[in-house]
């Protein structure tokens, strides 16, 4: 073995009679030792290599010292200023605006005392804390959206050196899971329609826009963002149809106006409807254009003449509100769509013709590749409004009551 001599933080070991390998403990930027070595030739140790091999060290460690001390310290990132980078790396690569406002809102359910850790402090058990905490408030559904946003974001950070492993693969989030859903029955719908068309007192007059949209929701299946962003320009009495081409999205101070693109096709889509659901759209056009005293135009469902559209949450508060008031379990916007999927199956319509109705892929409403066409929907609209009206929703009845320039016609009919 080669001799070696330890000098305070350092250490020389010949590797040969001129041959000696430097050891020091040099300081990192962050403040961490690391060992640092170096090869250097000298003279014989009986012809003065002893000392030259300390001389050579003295070097090393001046040498070594002063490229720590003139490297710029790099400043740790933070876990949630990984979380900002990420979110502007998914703004850079094109991801579509409401994705990044969803993964921004879900980003800030990190409390100020786990996004201040550096990154290299994060650990699979902090995450796990965390996920605990949000399990007392939020969905596991919901907590499992927000793992993979940091999982994600994580991943970015060993990518671009800053870990060396994602501690987020080592965490357990909540197992996913599809609760038990009831869809809700005609008698309730009915229930709703009849509660949303009442008049909450004497001399006043119902909600018919409410209840336009609860009917709506359940023929077409449409999402709560698509109700509110339809305009009357979409309904097509020719083609008994309605285009759902634009939706609304909830982001942080409002909602945004987006293009709608279908999960099945890069279009949008047109729903067919029946006699009875036309109908029902001329009787609705008929109330606007009796409490607007002209033509109805711009959005469909609007309490002020079209001008401005309803929310889209305030739409789905709309309809959790009215169903506590009909004394019915919770429903959203989702329940009608829901309602409108389940009868479609029950009334032996393919799955390829409901899924083209509803905007959404064959794999998620059904395992099937059955073809379809424009006369089955036509046929699946038909289909669904009768029953409906067979199952108590009289779709005929609704917004029946005679207008003002009805009665003032009759009126004039009878005196000749």
């Amino acid at each position: 073995m080669a001799d070696r001599r330890e000098y305070k933080t350092g250490g020389i070991s010949w590797l040969g009679p001129k041959k000696v390998r430097l050891r020091i403990w040099a300081p990192n930027e962050d403040g961490r030792k690391r060992r640092a070595t170096k090869v250097v030739r000298v003279a014989d140790k009986d012809h003065g290599g002893i000392g030259q091999a300390k001389a050579a060290l003295k070097a090393f460690m001046e040498e070594t010292t002063k490229m720590v001390e003139t490297t710029p310290t790099v400043v740790e990132k933070s876990f949630l200023e990984m979380l900002a980078d990420y979110i502007a790396q998914c703004q850079r690569t094109g991801r579509k605006q409401t994705t990044v406002e969803s993964f921004t809102y879900s980003i800030r359910r990190v409390p100020e005392t786990l996004g201040s850790l550096p990154l290299s402090k994060l650990t699979a058990h902090d995450l796990d804390s965390f996920y605990g905490q949000l399990a007392e408030r939020l969905s596991d559904n919901t907590i499992r959206q927000t793992a993979a946003i940091i999982n994600s974001a994580l991943e970015l950070a060993v990518k671009w050196g800053r870990i060396p492993a994602n501690p987020a693969r080592g965490a357990t989030p909540p197992k996913r899971h599809r609760p038990k859903r009831t869809p809700l029955s005609m008698v309730d719908v009915k229930k709703m329609v009849n509660a949303a068309e009442a008049p909450p007192k004497q001399g006043e007059e119902g909600d018919s826009v409410l209840a336009m949209a609860i009917i709506v929701a359940s023929l077409t299946g449409a999402r709560r963002g698509e109700l509110c962003g339809l305009k009357w320009s979409d309904l097509n009495a020719d083609t008994c149809s309605i285009t759902i081409e634009r939706q609304f999205v909830p982001v942080k101070g409002g909602q945004m106006l987006t293009s709608l693109k279908s999960k099945r096709e890069d279009e949008a889509r047109t729903v067919k409807l029946g006699t009875r659901g036309l109908g029902l759209f001329e009787r609705y056009r008929d109330i606007q254009r009796e409490l607007l005293r002209r033509e109805p135009e711009g959005w469909l469902l609007s309490y002020d003449a079209g001008i401005t559209p309803l929310k889209a949450r305030a739409l789905g508060n709309a309809f959790s509100t009215l169903a506590k008031k009909c004394g019915l379990p919770e429903a959203t916007t989702h329940s009608f769509r829901r309602v409108s999927a389940t009868q479609l199956v029950a009334a032996g319509i393919d799955v390829d013709t409901a899924a083209r109705r509803m905007g959404q892929t064959k794999e998620v409403m059904l395992d099937s590749y059955v073809l379809g066409s424009d006369d089955r929907q036509i046929a699946a609209a038909s289909t669904l409004e009768d029953r409906y009206v067979e199952q108590g929703l009289p779709l005929g009845d609704i917004f029946k009551t005679p207008t003002s320039r009805e009665l003032e016609a009759a009126a004039n009919e009878r005196l000749g």
